[in-house]
């Protein structure tokens, strides 16, 4: 479970270091340490029926938020490019990575704290 908690802080530390506009090694690190994370997880995976659970439970969440967002996100970044009078850019294709990581980290966090209850 150590790892989960290690890819939750990463996911934090990428979202701080792309808001603060960090330098490149610090934006990385975040990266890495998710990699690590998810790789030890997964090979964990393979073993254990209950790690299997969280993962798909994880991997469900993420699923649910991406496609929500795919749906949503042109809409609102149209609407917000707008009521800025910015040009229209797309930014959304830069988040949507980190979000499907982030959304797998609470899945999974949040099946394994719900059966801990």
């Amino acid at each position: 479970m150590a790892m989960a908690w290690m890819g939750a802080a990463a996911i934090v530390l990428f979202w701080l270091a792309r808001l603060f506009n960090w330098p490149d090694v610090l934006k990385g690190l975040p990266v890495g340490m998710l990699l690590v994370s998810l790789f030890i997880l997964l090979r964990r995976k393979l073993r254990d029926e209950y790690i299997q659970r969280l993962w798909v439970a994880g991997t469900s969440f993420s699923f649910a938020v991406l496609v929500v967002a795919f749906l949503l996100a042109p809409a609102l970044e149209g609407l917000i490019d707008g009521l800025r009078g910015a040009a229209k850019t797309r930014d959304w294709p830069d988040i949507a990575t980190p979000l499907a990581m982030f959304a797998f980290f609470v899945g999974f966090l949040a099946t394994w704290l719900r059966d801990r209850a």
